[in-house]
C-alpha cells in the first residue's frame, strides 16, 4: 500500500480530537514541520485543504517520463535540504549538460542586430559575476558595461548597502548593463517578479552584509563561491523532487504521523485550559472537509462539515491566502500583509522526436531576457526553455527505454508580471522551440504535448510588505505554542523554506519536549 493510499480524505475519518501539533498546509514547509514533529515522539497531524500534499512541487507521466511540473531543484545553500534528504536515504544530483545560457538582445552600440545566446558566465551568483572583467562578462556586457561592473572593485562599500530591492542594491554596486542583462533574466526567470520588487534580503539573504565586509559585491560572491564546496548550481533529488516529497510523506505516516487532504483549517483560537493547580496554553482549530475550487489555482472551498481539533502547538505553513485568513481575527494587523496577485506561470512540455537535439545546442536550458530592447524585438514569447533529458539523466533513461533514440523533452515557460494568463498553443510552442534551440520542430515530431498553469504561486513580497510580514511573524509567534512557516515568510526557494522551517520547528520542538 502506497504512503498516499493510507492518507486520509475527511475529518470524518480522524483517530482523535487531541494532538500535540496540528500542522496546518501540505506544502514543504508542512511535511518537513510533520516530519520533524513526529521524529520527536508527537502525536500530528497533518492537514491539506487540497487533494494531495507537495505544494509547489508535483510531478507527471509525459512522453513517459515521470517530470517535476512544479519546483524541480534547490539551491545548495546551506545543509538544511541536503542533510534531510540524506537521512531519507535520498541521493542529491546536480544537472547535466553544463552552464545554461542568456537569450538576449544585441547589446547597445554594438554591430550585433539579432538576439543571441550566451553562456552563463562562469563565477557568478543569481547572474552577479565575481569577475565583472571576464572576458565572458564583457561579451555580455559591452565594453562599457563591464567597465561600469568593475567600478564595483573601487566603489566605497556602504554604496548600495541600503538599498532594499534586488534592482537597485544591482544597479548601485555594478550598473544598468548588469542589471538588465545578467540579474534581470535569472531573476524574472526564477521568481516570476521584476527585481524592482523584489527584497534583497531574501532573494540574496546576507549578502549586503557581506558587501560591508568585503568592502565589493563582485568580492562578496567570490567569497561565497569559495566557501561552496559541493556543485555551485540548483541540485536536485535523483528521480525528482517527488520523491522527497513521497519521501517525507511516507516517514511521517510510518512513524505513526496522520495526514489528512481535502481537510482545511476554518480558524484558530488560543485558550487556557485550567485544571486545580494549574493552567495550561492550548490551540482550538477548527477544521472543515473541502471540496476543489472552480480553478486549480484557488484555494479550495471549505464545507459546513468539520471538526473541533484542540493540540498544544499549531504549526502554520500554508501559502499566504489561507495564512492570513486564519491570522486576521487574532491579529487585525495581518490584513495590511496581502500580495499583490503574482504573474501566471505556465509551464509546457514537449516531447519530440529530433536527432538535431541529441547535440543539445543550448545545454541544459535558457533564460529568455524581458523585451527591453530598443534595438531588437524579441522573437519568442517564451522566457525560459530546459532540454530535460539533459539536465536530468532519469529523464533520458526513462524516454529512451520507451520510445529509443533521439527523442527529447523540452519545457517552454511563460508568464511575467503583467501578462495575460493564456495557454499557448502547440503552433507557439513549436516555434519558440525552434528559435531557441536552431531545431526546425514540426507537430509531426511531436510524440506528447501537456501545458500547467500555476497562477499566481510564485507571489512575492516587496520590501515594504517583507517587514510587515516579519512584524506579524514576531507578534503572531510570541503567543505560546503557534509557529508560522513557509515560502511566503521565508521568502521563495526550497532551501530557504526547508532551512527556516527546521530551524523554526527544532526551536519549537526542543520547548516542547523540555515543557513536556
Amino acid at each position: 500500500m502506497s504512503a498516499k493510499d493510507r492518507t486520509i480524505s475527511s475529518t470524518s475519518e480522524l483517530s482523535r480530537d487531541h494532538w500535540d501539533t496540528i500542522v496546518i498546509g501540505g506544502g514543504i514547509a508542512g511535511l518537513v514541520s510533520a516530519w520533524e514533529s513526529v521524529k520527536a515522539g508527537q502525536a500530528t497531524l497533518l492537514v491539506e485543504s487540497r487533494g494531495y500534499v507537495g505544494g509547489q512541487v508535483a510531478s507527471m507521466m509525459v512522453g513517459a517520463a515521470h517530470v517535476d511540473i512544479g519546483a524541480e531543484s534547490f539551491a545548495p545553500r546551506g545543509t538544511a535540504v541536503t542533510s534531510m534528504a540524506e537521512e531519507l536515504g535520498l541521493k542529491v544530483t546536480a544537472p547535466g549538460g553544463g552552464r545554461s545560457h542568456y537569450f538576449l538582445p544585441p547589446v547597445p552600440d554594438s554591430v550585433q542586430t539579432t538576439w543571441g545566446l550566451h553562456r552563463f558566465p562562469s563565477g557568478s551568483m543569481m547572474g552577479i559575476p565575481s569577475d565583472p572583467a571576464s572576458a565572458e562578462v564583457r561579451a555580455i556586457l559591452g565594453e562599457q558595461g563591464a567597465m561600469r561592473a568593475c567600478e564595483d572593485l573601487t566603489l566605497p562599500p556602504h554604496v548600495g548597502a541600503e538599498c532594499a530591492d534586488v534592482a537597485s542594491f544591482i544597479e548601485a554596486r555594478m550598473g544598468r548593463a548588469t542589471l538588465d542583462r545578467l540579474v534581470r533574466p535569472l531573476v524574472a526567470g526564477i521568481h516570476s517578479q521584476d527585481p524592482e520588487k523584489l527584497d534583497v534580503d531574501r532573494v540574496l539573504p546576507g549578502m549586503r552584509a557581506d558587501l560591508l565586509h568585503h568592502k565589493s559585491l563582485a568580492k562578496a560572491v567570490g567569497a561565497r563561491l569559495e566557501k561552496s564546496s559541493g556543485p555551485r548550481g540548483d541540485v536536485s533529488i535523483e528521480g525528482g523532487m517527488q520523491v522527497l516529497i513521497d519521501a517525507l510523506t511516507a516517514e511521517i505516516l510510518a512513524k505513526g504521523g496522520t495526514i489528512a487532504t481535502r481537510c482545511g483549517a476554518e480558524a484558530i483560537c488560543h485558550t487556557q485550559v485550567s485544571s486545580s493547580d494549574s493552567s495550561t496554553a492550548q490551540w482550538q482549530v477548527d477544521i472543515r472537509d473541502t471540496t476543489p475550487a472552480s480553478v486549480p489555482s484557488a484555494e479550495p472551498r471549505r464545507t459546513p462539515v468539520g471538526r473541533l481539533l484542540t493540540a498544544s502547538r499549531v504549526i502554520l505553513a500554508c501559502s499566504h491566502a489561507p495564512a492570513l485568513r486564519v491570522l486576521t481575527p487574532l491579529f487585525p494587523e495581518a490584513q495590511e500583509c496581502a500580495f499583490a496577485p503574482g504573474a501566471p506561470i505556465v509551464r509546457s512540455f514537449l516531447a519530440v522526436r529530433a536527432e538535431a537535439l541529441d547535440s543539445a545546442p543550448v545545454g541544459p536550458g535558457l533564460l529568455v531576457s524581458p523585451d527591453i530592447s530598443s534595438v531588437a524585438e524579441c522573437p519568442v514569447g517564451a522566457k525560459a526553455l530546459s532540454q530535460l533529458d539533459v539536465k536530468w539523466a532519469w529523464i533520458a533513461d526513462e524516454l529512451r527505454e520507451a520510445h529509443g533514440e533521439h527523442v527529447h523533452l523540452l519545457r517552454l515557460s511563460y508568464g511575467r508580471p503583467g501578462d495575460e494568463d493564456r495557454t499557448p498553443s502547440l503552433g507557439e510552442l513549436l516555434h519558440d522551440a525552434s528559435v531557441l534551440t536552431g531545431t526546425d520542430l514540426g507537430a509531426e515530431d511531436v510524440i506528447d504535448h501537456r501545458v500547467i498553469h500555476w497562477n499566481g504561486t510564485l507571489a512575492q513580497a516587496t520590501p515594504n510588505l517583507a517587514r510587515r510580514i516579519s512584524a506579524l511573524r514576531q507578534k503572531a509567534e510570541s503567543l505560546p505554542g503557534l509557529l508560522i512557516c513557509g515560502a511566503w515568510v521565508s521568502g521563495s526557494g526550497i532551501a530557504g523554506v526547508v532551512a527556516d522551517t527546521r530551524q523554526r520547528v527544532w526551536g519549537e520542538r526542543r520547548s516542547f519536549l523540555f515543557d513536556r
